[in-house]
């Protein structure tokens, strides 16, 4: 794979989870409540799946993120 395909294919890892985040939120968000609803888990429990679920995307895009930015580029900057 070239370089300019491995980099386009990098940045769209990191805009492709920036663009699902808020509906993973609010998908995660309907079921946690539902399940808290219904007594199967804990409110506490339910925030922490909530934030793992953020916390892991966020993580996910950051990583990504620092392979795109570390990319060595064929044009300099003056």
């Amino acid at each position: 794979m070239s370089e300019e395909k491995e980099n386009t294919k990098k940045m769209l890892k990191v805009l492709g989870l920036s663009l699902g985040l808020p509906s993973t939120v609010l998908g995660i968000g309907l079921v946690v409540v539902y399940l808290i609803q219904n007594n199967f888990i804990s409110t506490p429990m339910g925030i922490f799946i909530i934030l793992a679920v953020i916390g892991n995307i966020f993580w996910l895009i950051f990583k990504n993120l620092k392979k795109w930015i570390n990319y060595p580029t064929t044009f300099s900057v003056s």
